[in-house]
């Protein structure tokens, strides 16, 4: 079966099946039942491989056998197939966080150390900002382009302390903070990319530090510039560079914090001058 979308295919993956158990699937959610030998045909699947796949189906309850005489199956519908297999999932993710918590680091290694920096990729940078706002019990500080305004709005029902400073050209930008702010504690601003871009450009002493200074500045992608603090125990930093994917760093040593936090106010405060 050509037609059935590769996506759809690849969707079911990411969900847990494999690719022959995805074909099997999709082609009983199309037809609502059939014989294994229709399946056979219209897949191109050998024998075996479709028969392990409606067993796997059968044992994930994502079909029914319905004859034996010839074997015939029915497919758990995808309204509910789907839910079915996403709560294996979170079943699996809150078993393996329980696990992971209560894990003895010093049975794999003999002496447990604290990692400086952790390093988030592309695919994981969206979920560690959901978390780190997820977990603010007190404070944010925030310095960032535009895009990472959508995370803001997990806040909303929290009373926190708030620090937050956009650089972006944009009214819709400032009317959306206004909104936002207007209930809570805590200050916001929004400043240009040129400020910025400019913000150390007073203590170039020579023409050679300013060439350098421009050159670097010509690496900057400030859109995916982000600089998040949560409740002054945790820093991220979204990298400002023009690179085909994105990489943030975190930390939670104290000793970073402190020189970072006071690093960020002397920004802020330069900012709020200009």
């Amino acid at each position: 079966m050509d037609k059935i979308p590769q996506k759809l295919i690849e969707s079911l993956m990411e969900l847990g099946l494999l690719e022959s158990e995805a074909k099997i699937y999709i082609a009983l959610a199309i037809m609502d039942n059939a014989e294994v030998k229709e399946l056979i045909n219209l897949l191109g699947l050998s024998k075996p491989n479709t028969y392990e796949g409606l067993r796997m189906l059968e044992e994930k309850g994502l079909v029914v056998l319905i004859n034996t005489r010839p074997m015939a199956y029915q497919v758990t519908p995808p309204d509910i197939g789907l839910e079915m297999l996403l709560k294996t999932h979170l079943d699996a993710k809150k078993e393996a966080q329980k696990l992971f918590s209560t894990m003895d680091k010093e049975k794999f290694v003999e002496k447990s150390r604290e990692t400086l920096l952790h390093v988030f990729g592309e695919k994981s940078i969206d979920f560690k900002i959901k978390d780190m706002f997820d977990s603010a019990t007190k404070s944010v500080f925030m310095i960032s382009s535009p895009q990472y305004i959508k995370y803001i709005e997990i806040l909303t029902e929290k009373k926190l302390k708030l620090d937050i400073t956009i650089f972006s050209e944009g009214k819709d930008t400032e009317e959306a903070l206004k909104k936002f702010f207007m209930d809570k504690e805590g200050n916001f601003q929004i400043i240009s990319e040129e400020n910025i871009a400019n913000i150390h450009s007073s203590k170039i002493t020579g023409p050679q530090e300013l060439k350098e200074y421009k050159e670097a500045l010509s690496m900057f992608e400030y859109k995916n510039m982000m600089v998040l603090m949560i409740d002054d125990s945790e820093i991220m930093y979204v990298m400002p560079f023009s690179q085909d994917s994105l990489s943030a760093i975190t930390t939670k040593n104290k000793s970073l914090i402190t020189l970072m936090k006071l690093g960020l106010k002397d920004i802020t405060h330069q900012l709020s001058k200009n």
